[in-house]
């Protein structure tokens, strides 16, 4: 018993540890920077005024997406420009989103009529996958 004292006090007592701290600090600090950038791109999809309706769905989406913004006033946005019904058509028709992951974020005061405009209109582009964002409750 007395020996087993006798080992610890000398580890306690010892500075030059067996366990070498270096690579947990790289994966600490690369951790921490991998938080902070992901925050940042977080802030991006929230800078436009958008009320989101609210839901209990979950979506498993991944790869590149393609945002659309349906605006309180009924302006449809995508890649930061304001399009009308006919320019939107034409886009469309252009095959912009086939093959694509399309994300939708209507405000919830946004007229059902502009929402299901929008929605016909994507009807034969042969997306990907489309989303509907809602707010979880």
């Amino acid at each position: 018993m007395k020996q087993k004292s006798q080992k610890r006090k000398r580890l306690l007592e010892n500075e030059d540890s067996t366990l070498d701290m270096t690579s947990m600090l790289d994966v600490v600090f690369i951790l921490l920077i991998f938080v902070m950038v992901a925050m940042s791109f977080q802030k991006e999809a929230h800078s436009l005024p958008v009320n989101l309706p609210k839901g209990k769905a979950e979506s498993s989406g991944s790869g590149t997406k393609k945002e659309i913004f349906l605006l309180k006033d009924g302006n449809l946005r995508y890649a930061e420009q304001n399009f009308t019904e006919n320019a939107w058509v034409q886009l469309v028709s252009e095959s912009e989103f086939k093959n694509q992951i399309v994300w939708i974020y209507g405000d919830e005061k946004v007229d059902y009529g502009k929402f299901v405009f929008m929605l016909n209109s994507l009807k034969n582009s042969n997306l990907k996958e489309l989303h509907i964002a809602i707010k979880k409750e």
